[in-house]
């Protein structure tokens, strides 16, 4: 008699686990795979350098944290967060945020227990943010490289005029007491003890991985109005990949910025002769578009510069490739036809008009 509620409590207990998964799994239907798919490619890459603590699909947020390392003075670590937030209907783009952290501790009350501790940001690793995010972007277009982002922790402020090394940090002397020796040095290498060189030289970093690094950077630089630094990432990536038009688009928007139209002009011309008729991915788009602030702000610039001088054509090829870029078509066609009006054979206006047709399709 008394094995039938048992029973009864196990065939209950499964149904009630079923229809959880199922609901768990009805969930997940109900999210874009564009999300899951960012949410996945930055899980990926982050769990290739530190410990992933969480993974929020629902919002889209990525958290993970390196190893913890300890020094004469305290313990520190590194907290990564990748967060996922959508750009238009059907792409998604990810930002990284990386911190550093120091261990504090308290002294314990009446000198007994443990002393309270806590973790306490000391700034942010914005060199390692910048070749995640140019990692995450690789993976997002389904190519795999890895970077090591270094830590930028400054745990030591050395004294004037000498250089902080650990094996010359010496403990404070206790009240009363002499002072402690100095950690030893380590040995020089005797050429008998020295590594022996070996033949195969340190791989390279490919041409690919330092592109998107340099891209990265400049997308760091550029979100944050640093234009003059983001000018040089971008052609540092221009250089380690000529053949793509992305770094060369990226330049022209940033020379735009800073009033350079000719040289904008110039690189949107070697953009259009890399890209040969090929598209842009929707996410190169949107990173090229930037903030709508900014955007509007050369709009409204190249618009004065155009009716200043019209006959400046540089001026009028920006003017339709940012009109482009705002998502207003039928302005940025009557701009490029003046421009092929005057030169139909401009390759840079006749790269635009097929960006602009791929687009319809």
């Amino acid at each position: 008699m008394r094995r039938v509620p048992v029973c009864l409590l196990l065939i209950i207990t499964v149904l009630g686990c079923q229809r959880t998964w199922q609901g768990l799994q009805r969930d997940l239907d109900q999210y874009p795979p564009g999300l899951l798919y960012a949410v996945g490619a930055a899980e990926v890459v982050l769990a290739r350098h530190y410990v992933v603590t969480n993974v929020d699909r629902v919002h889209g947020i990525v958290e993970a944290s390196s190893i913890v390392k300890a020094n004469l003075v305290t313990k520190h670590r590194a907290k990564a967060v990748a967060r996922v937030f959508q750009i238009n209907e059907n792409a998604y783009d990810v930002e990284v945020r990386v911190t550093n952290e120091l261990e504090l501790s308290e002294a314990s009350p009446g000198g007994r227990g443990q002393p309270p501790h806590d973790w306490r940001a000391v700034g942010f690793d914005h060199v390692a943010e910048a070749m995640l995010m140019g990692e995450v972007q690789a993976q997002l277009r389904g190519q795999a490289i890895s970077v090591t982002p270094k830590s930028t922790h400054v745990l030591f402020r050395p004294v004037q005029g000498t250089p902080a090394r650990h094996r010359d940090i010496v403990p404070p002397a206790t009240e009363g007491g002499p002072l402690p020796a100095p950690l030893p040095k380590p040995l020089e290498p005797t050429p008998e003890t020295a590594p022996k060189p070996t033949s195969s030289a340190p791989a390279k970093p490919q041409p690919l991985e330092v592109f998107a690094q340099h891209v990265a950077l400049g997308d760091a630089y550029a979100q944050r109005r640093e234009l003059d630094k983001a000018l040089l990432e971008y052609q540092r990536a221009a250089v380690a990949c000529p053949q793509s038009p992305v770094s060369h688009l990226a330049l022209a928007g940033v020379l735009t910025g800073l009033r350079r139209y000719d040289a904008a002009a110039a690189s949107l011309r070697e953009a259009a002769a890399a890209a040969k008729g090929a598209r842009l991915a929707n996410a190169d788009l949107a990173r090229l578009r930037g903030g709508a602030d900014e955007l509007s702000e050369r709009l409204l610039l190249l618009k004065g510069w155009c009716k200043q001088r019209p006959d400046d054509a540089s001026a009028r090829l920006l003017l339709a490739y940012h009109l482009f870029l705002a998502g207003r078509p039928d302005e940025a066609r009557a701009a490029v036809g003046e421009i092929m009006a005057a030169n139909p054979k401009d390759a840079a206006a006749q790269c635009l008009v097929a960006q602009m047709d791929a687009l319809k399709t």
